[in-house]
């Protein structure tokens, strides 16, 4: 591995990124169920002057992966956001057994990236509280927002959150290690890249995945925009000028996951082990565009089904990412 960062030859050394994810992005497959909507900020630097409040967790950890606590190339980023899932029909009060349960998620994490022009090494120590009522009043907001402005009478308001997994607060937390390699490219115009992920916690699991951009590229394979509320690798870009296509592809192996299957407080509705799919495919295809200071991209994501009930089905949402630097 490079000793030299990337980070060093860009033009700017700070930035934060918005990222909403949400079914309803994606017109033509909206059914409002499953992963409905997710949220973050990500604050990130190339110099060790940010907030760090779990930096103490991830560096012990980053220490396996040979990430010294003093390294000048790691570059360290803060991480708040939010994940929201519910069942197909939320117009029902009581637990709907053969659905997925409401499931909702509030986190904090850190993550320290070492990157080269051909691989990066990361490690993200999370923080977070499943089964608040945060979820159930965004949810509430944003469905009666959209019947005004569609003057309609759906989405309906859901009526089950008190169903949800460890309903009245629960912490968690959640280790993951990832490692990714360009495999070949030609440089500005096209790349390809493998990555492997490790989870511990709340979401305990593997993964093997697949990337590849074209168009007119300005800044390092490991800043693809793949799925940064839930399992983003690495860091964005902090190029000035680019614009590419994307397509990505992992497969993932399910050891446990607590907003399906509960965690220690009791829950109205959960799955066993045996009811839930052990391997997951997950995909995306999208197109950034990056001018001066700012990055904006657009994604559509698709999950294979997660549970062997009948409620055996795929999910599909769109991502909005929106990243500035300063």
């Amino acid at each position: 591995m490079a000793n030299e960062p990337v980070y060093e030859s860009q033009q700017r050394s700070r930035g934060i990124g918005f990222y909403f994810d949400q079914d309803l992005l994606v017109p033509l497959a909206n059914e409002d169920r499953d992963y409905t909507m997710g949220l973050a900020l990500e604050f990130f630097w190339q110099k060790k002057d940010g907030i760090y409040p779990l930096d103490g967790l991830a560096g012990r950890a980053g220490e396996w992966l040979g990430l010294g606590r003093g390294d000048d190339n790691v570059i360290t980023s803060f991480i708040v956001g939010s994940v929201n899932y519910t069942p197909n029909d939320l117009s029902i009060s009581a637990p709907i057994l053969e659905e997925r349960p409401y499931a909702s998620l509030i986190y904090l994490g850190n993550k320290r990236i070492r990157a080269s022009k051909h691989s990066a090494v990361a490690v993200e120590a999370l923080l977070g509280v499943i089964g608040t009522r945060v979820a159930e009043e965004v949810q509430l907001g944003l469905h009666g927002w959209w019947r005004d402005v569609a003057d309609t009478s759906e989405p309906v308001d859901p009526q089950g959150w008190h169903n949800q997994i460890s309903d009245g607060g629960e912490l968690t937390t959640r280790l993951r290690f990832s490692n990714s390699r360009l495999r070949a490219e030609l440089p500005g115009k096209w790349d390809l890249a493998t990555t492997w992920s490790l989870s511990l916690g709340y979401q305990t699991n593997a993964s093997v995945g697949i990337s590849s951009r074209v168009g007119k590229l300005g800044s390092s394979f490991w800043s693809i925009p793949f799925d940064p509320v839930n399992r983003g690798s690495f860091l964005p870009s902090l190029s000035s000028d680019e614009w590419y296509f994307w397509a990505a592809y992992r497969a993932r192996l399910v050891g446990y996951d607590a907003l399906l299957q509960g965690q220690f407080r009791h829950s109205e509705h959960t799955f066993e082990y045996d009811q839930i799919e052990k391997l997951l495919h997950e995909g995306a295809i999208g197109v950034t565009l990056a001018s001066g200071p700012a990055q904006v991209t657009f994604s559509v994501n698709a999950k294979t089904a997660e549970l062997k009930q009948s409620a055996r089905r795929q999910h599909f949402w769109g991502s909005l990412n929106l990243i500035y630097h300063f």
